[in-house]
């Protein structure tokens, strides 16, 4: 019996340990979350170091916290231009606005999600902005053209 308890117990304390270290793995490889396009951005983000993949991934974060009311203006905006848009009598001018209100807080958005990747970037050692730029334009984010992308080493 008590052969058949320390079998036991190994069993259990090994499927505790096995548990921990695959949560450790999982919670190590945790991909970038709450970003516009996040998907993107997290593999854009791939091929960078730990904590630089950690150091975007808080820039984003906090840059999205603070731009909370400017969401709420340019998705209050849009409504609005909807709400214009059905009216029996198109009122233009207005329409104009609103949509030019929607517009400028989606570029303001826009432009402090951009400049907090860039604040991290300028920080990355060369290899993993070269990277960083690489996974961009793969996901499309980036586009840039043939001429401006780093072209190998040949002899």
């Amino acid at each position: 019996m008590l052969i058949v308890s320390l079998i036991l117990n190994v069993f259990v304390i090994g499927g505790v340990v096995g548990a921990a270290i695959m949560w450790k793995r999982v919670d190590a490889q945790r991909p970038l979350a709450g970003i516009g396009r996040p998907a993107r951005l997290r593999q854009a983000a791939e091929a960078l170091a730990p904590e630089n993949r950690r150091a975007l991934r808080q820039a984003v974060r906090a840059a999205a916290q603070s731009l909370k009311p400017e969401v709420e203006r340019a998705r209050g905006a849009r409504r609005e231009a909807g709400r214009l848009l059905v009216q029996p009598e198109l009122d233009r001018a207005a329409l104009d606005a609103t949509l030019g209100r929607a517009r400028a807080a989606d570029i303001a958005i826009r432009t402090r999600l951009e400049t907090a990747v860039v604040d991290v970037a300028s920080r990355l050692p060369a290899d993993e902005r070269i990277a960083l730029a690489e996974g961009l334009d793969r996901s499309g984010t980036l586009r840039r053209s043939r001429e401006a992308r780093p072209q190998p080493n040949r002899p």
